[in-house]
């Protein structure tokens, strides 16, 4: 195991009720990055966080659509100038995710950046199905915490244990998302 994968299974994590305050961060940090990522197609607020009366650990998830993925060297110095890392291909391959760190070195906010597409289809119909079904939230957010429960220092199990739920759920809103279109 090298020292990302047992820094990312050792991460410490937890939750916390929905609080309407995550509006507001997440409007902050968009002001600033659309001074940085001025040619994005969107940024929008994805996530748990996004989700009014879900529990989520307390990280504002933004996604940045850009029309092509590109050397976007700059950009990504003026996000490590404002305190973000960078990890490139971390979610998907021709990605971008920046995470910042608060006092505890717990993540407050994670920034994706990706084509429109696959992947950034997938943060945005995940999250409006989750908004428009409250009870699919609800269950949701008790998996988190029983698997919270159960892997309170493991985090690389904690998401594994999440997997069947959302691959489930994935499937289910990629159906309501084609019948909305229809």
């Amino acid at each position: 195991m090298t020292n990302d994968e047992i820094k990312q299974k050792s991460r410490k994590y937890y939750f916390t009720e929905y609080n309407p305050d995550w509006v507001r961060q997440y409007e902050e940090l968009e002001n600033i990055l659309a001074s940085i990522w001025d040619e994005a197609l969107s940024i929008e607020h994805i996530g748990s966080t996004s989700i009014f009366g879900m529990s989520a650990k307390p990280v504002i998830d933004v996604l940045i659509t850009v029309e092509k993925m590109q050397d976007f060297e700059e950009k990504i110095q003026q996000m490590t100038d404002l305190g973000f890392i960078c990890l490139r291909d971390y979610i998907a391959p021709r990605t971008l995710n920046f995470y910042q760190t608060g006092k505890e070195d717990d993540k407050i906010n994670n920034v994706h950046v990706c084509e429109p597409g696959s992947q950034q289809r997938k943060f945005t119909v995940m999250r409006d199905y989750f908004r428009v079904h409250p009870d699919e939230a609800k269950e949701y957010s008790k998996l988190k915490q029983k698997n919270r429960e159960n892997y309170p220092d493991d985090y690389v199990s904690y998401r594994e244990a999440k997997k069947a739920f959302l691959n489930e759920i994935e499937q289910k809103a990629y159906s309501w998302y084609e019948n909305l279109n229809k």
